[in-house]
């Protein structure tokens, strides 16, 4: 008698990606240039609330008008057909990791084998103070630079506003990078439609206190070359549209808040480890330090196994380890580390088409500097398209 020969389907496994940054962007172009042939059997569904991703490295050349939206803009909803990934346009509320569930604001609940958390996070506006001033008031005059889709709309707004008026002011909030790059691009914007607007930078103590000395006088000096004014001071509430600093109170239309950032919502709703107040903790393979089969980077994540700042240079390179790890762990392979470099380069745009160079200590400047990162910022925006 002929034996008959029977093909044992493996289990499908599920894939489950939530938010749409550096890590799952590169999987999804992965995915979408080739199917790998260990994948036949998961499938791959991505939870994120916008269908397109603003790159944050060339935010503040679209807001000083060097580029339009869709220069900066990443089409995830085209990404996730040619990947054939299920795309899910919600925002989360939950995740359960004992269940293995994600829990969706239309309380929807996803099922995972593995899961990987890539959502971002909120501004820190925990300086704010308000003396009784309504809630509606606080969110037309302080604007969090993220999420950055309603940054986007917002700043549209002031550019209208400040389009009505003779005299209009901005106060950038922090004293990072990204508050002295988001500080120059209004300045140029605001005084292309007015010479009388004005930007301030205000930063406490410390301007750009992780950055070597000779880059920080660079800095300044670019500031100084726009006419914006530093306040060193801290930055304490807000009332009658007055900003309150810890010596003074300064008049101003809007206030653009660029203080780092602080967990998500959601992450209120986890059982996953956290730590710093909302941020999900994660070993050197960006991998959950409580449930092996999560893993998370960029803003959501912390590293629990040493102080790492969080910045797009980390996302962008922590994030490809990510995206390699959950490849890995579904073939079961080993895993890859993520091991920062001592030195990066970092390219800070001042408002005009001129830029900063950062490398350790060494520092240069000049408009050539700016076509560079204009070069290395659209060719990264370009590989998704």
């Amino acid at each position: 008698m002929k034996k008959l020969s029977t093909t044992i389907k493996r289990p499908t496994k599920k894939l489950l990606l939530v938010g749409a940054g550096h890590a799952h962007i590169g999987l999804l172009r992965r995915l979408a240039n080739k199917r790998l042939d260990d994948l036949e059997d998961v499938e791959i569904s991505i939870i994120t609330e916008q269908p397109q991703t603003i790159y944050s490295g060339m935010l503040p050349g679209w807001m000083a008008g060097h580029y339009n939206l869709s220069d900066i803009s990443i089409d995830i909803t085209e990404l996730c057909k040619r990947a054939r990934v299920t795309l899910v346009q919600r925002p989360i509320i939950a995740v359960d990791a004992n269940t293995q569930t994600v829990t969706t604001a239309q309380e929807e609940h996803f099922h995972y084998d593995l899961l990987s958390l890539n959502t971002g996070a909120d501004t820190d506006m925990t300086w704010l103070k308000t003396d009784a001033l309504a809630d509606v008031a606080l969110e037309n005059t302080v604007i969090p630079v993220r999420p950055i889709f309603n940054f986007v709309a917002q700043w549209q707004q002031i550019l209208e506003q400040a389009k009505q008026t003779s005299c209009y002011k901005v106060a950038v909030v922090g004293a990072g990078a990204a508050a002295t790059e988001l500080v120059m691009a209004a300045q140029f914007a605001l005084q292309q439609i007015n010479p009388n607007h004005q930007a301030y930078l205000v930063c406490g103590e410390h301007l750009l206190s992780s950055f070597d000395t000779g880059f920080r006088v660079r800095v300044i000096k670019q500031l100084q070359r726009h006419n914006i004014e530093i306040i060193y001071q801290r930055a304490q509430g807000l009332t009658n549209e007055e900003l309150v600093t810890s010596a003074q109170t300064l008049a101003v239309d809007a206030v653009i808040a660029a203080t780092g950032v602080m967990g998500s919502a959601w992450t209120n709703q986890t059982n996953l480890a956290t730590v710093d107040g909302g941020f999900i903790a994660v070993n050197d393979k960006q991998q959950s330090t409580s449930h092996d089969n999560v893993f998370a980077v960029g803003d959501v994540a912390t590293r629990a196994d040493r102080e790492m700042a969080h910045s797009g240079v980390h996302a962008v390179f922590g994030g490809k380890v990510a995206a390699d790890n959950l490849l890995a762990y579904l073939a079961s392979e080993t895993l890859a580390r993520y091991q920062p470099k001592n030195r990066t380069l970092y390219l800070l745009a001042c408002g005009d088409k001129y830029a900063i160079g950062s490398w350790g200590s060494f520092s240069v400047e000049g408009r050539w500097v700016w076509w560079l990162k204009h070069y290395i910022d659209k060719r990264f925006v370009n590989s998704h398209k």
